[in-house]
């Protein structure tokens, strides 16, 4: 007993010894991975580790570390980068000569990396450069946002082209999300790349900026925006400035930057637009970047005039008693300007029509409500009631799923002491959980009770039994 209790003193002391003395120990990451992962990425080191089984001897590990690797996304990129960087060094001419071997298992429009994967494992640099780069291919085309495809562009240039077809299919696949870094190719890049990206661009019907901007993917288009302004390109510039007064918070400012980093080449378009705008021209000693300046608040007043329309519209409505009305015309507010400066003008439309939706919709009841608890000032008057009522709907919805929780009916009672529903709630739950402990007891009661019974009846009974055999065994 002593022996085994000093035994288990010595591991505590041991297992304690160990925790303190890990970080002496342990590997230490890098600078540089331990910032990558501050930002929330993957680290090179972390990379490493899933690259490395897919360079093993064993196949079934490489298929699923190729599939780890292709489910990586926008966070990996930049370590996606750094790698990619670290085999541009590789030979180009062993990896063309294992990309061309893979081609003997690889369809017309088959994968590169499952071409890699069903050929023999080869030995040199080239082809574990071909395949882990292929390997990053399908991570970047999974991640497809711009800066993915920007490095998939710059791969189409990488050993004299040996990974170019693989790309272009790739970006054919990738659609619209491949426009903006095709477009930032035309800077820049070599000729034989501004060349392909040129090719790729038609073969999508996106050549013309007003084409380009063809996309119902808000970050595309603001992207696509972008690249015009990066590569600067005059011929784009009417149609970004078609964008500098969308509805879309993301398009405008994106539109609004691209056409500010033109600097003077713009300044004619700009003060056309200006002219056309207010009617009068901007004055000649402006640069272009204050006509830009006043002709995005003129933009501004114009479409800040149309919503505030739509306001007084809805508080029209909403005085005739109209709420389902007034409900759209604020809807419609918010959608073009969610900040608006008036909108907490619109929360006692929302709160009526909560109201009035409750029973019928209790979903939409609540969605509306937290609605207008986003709209009302913080500290506004009206704040404790419409979150009673979020807490109320809450407890309805726990009701509804069978679970009987009184806590959201307490929070309703303490936002608002008069909730006569959330007060009627909580005191037939209560009593509902009185009448079950009450009931519980009730059997607990009797369940002693009949205990109690079969043992006297054990006990006594069987003595009893014993003394009625030994009386008869006398009188025998």
């Amino acid at each position: 007993m002593v022996t085994a209790s000093k035994r288990v003193g010595r591991g505590l002391a041991i297992c304690l010894m160990l925790s303190l003395a890990a970080p002496a120990w342990a590997d230490a990451p890098s600078e540089e991975a331990s910032k990558t992962a501050e930002e929330g990425g993957l680290s090179t080191e972390e990379l490493d580790r899933m690259i490395a089984p897919l360079l093993a001897d064993d196949a079934d590990g490489r298929r699923n570390a190729a599939k780890a690797l292709s489910e990586l996304g926008q966070d990996a990129v930049p370590a996606i980068a750094k790698k990619l960087a670290e085999l541009r060094k590789s030979s180009s001419v062993a990896v063309a000569a294992a990309i061309k071997q893979a081609k003997e298992n690889k369809s017309q429009d088959g994968d590169l990396c499952d071409a890699l994967l069903k050929t023999p494992k080869g030995e040199g640099a080239g082809f574990k450069t071909a395949l882990t780069t292929a390997a990053l291919v399908r991570a970047l085309a999974h991640a497809g946002t711009t800066p993915a495809v920007r490095q998939l562009v710059k791969l189409a240039g990488d050993h004299n082209g040996a990974f170019r077809p693989e790309i272009t299919r790739v970006v054919r696949a990738l659609g619209d999300k491949a426009v903006p870094a095709l477009i930032e190719t035309r800077k820049g890049s070599s000729s034989e790349l501004r060349h392909w990206a040129y090719n790729q661009l038609e073969g999508m019907g996106k050549r013309i900026a007003g084409d380009a901007v063809q996309t119902k993917d808000n970050q595309v288009l603001a992207d696509v925006l972008q690249a015009y302004g990066t590569i600067h390109d005059l011929d784009a510039v009417p149609v970004i400035l078609s964008f500098v007064s969308s509805d879309r918070v993301q398009v405008r400012t994106a539109a609004r930057e691209a056409l500010t980093s033109y600097g003077q080449d713009a300044i004619w378009k700009l003060r056309e637009a200006y002219a056309n705008l207010t009617g009068k021209p901007a004055p000649d000693a402006w640069p272009a970047s204050e006509v830009a300046k006043e002709l995005f608040a003129a933009y501004d007043r114009f479409r800040l005039q149309e919503v505030y329309g739509l306001l007084e519209e809805g508080l029209a409505k909403e005085k005739q008693g109209n709420v389902d009305e007034a409900i759209a015309a604020f809807d419609k507010v918010l959608a073009r300007q969610p900040m608006l400066d008036r909108r907490g003008e619109m929360v006692s439309a929302y709160v009526l029509y909560a109201q009035k939706i409750q029973d019928s919709d209790p979903a939409a009841s609540l969605a509306a409500f937290r609605k207008a608890a986003r709209l009302a000032p913080p500290e506004g008057p009206r704040v404790p009631q419409i979150k009673a009522e979020i807490a109320y709907l809450e407890g309805k919805d726990l009701l509804a799923r069978g679970i009987n929780d009184v806590e959201p009916f307490k929070r309703a009672l303490a936002l608002d002491p008069a909730h006569a529903k959330a007060r009627a709630e909580l005191d037939r739950l209560e009593a509902t959980s009185v009448e079950r402990h009450d009931r519980t007891r009730a059997v607990a009661g009797a369940g002693a009770v009949l205990l109690v019974a079969v043992i006297g009846i054990l006990l006594f009974g069987g003595r009893g039994r014993r003394r009625l055999s030994g009386r008869e065994e006398l009188s025998r």
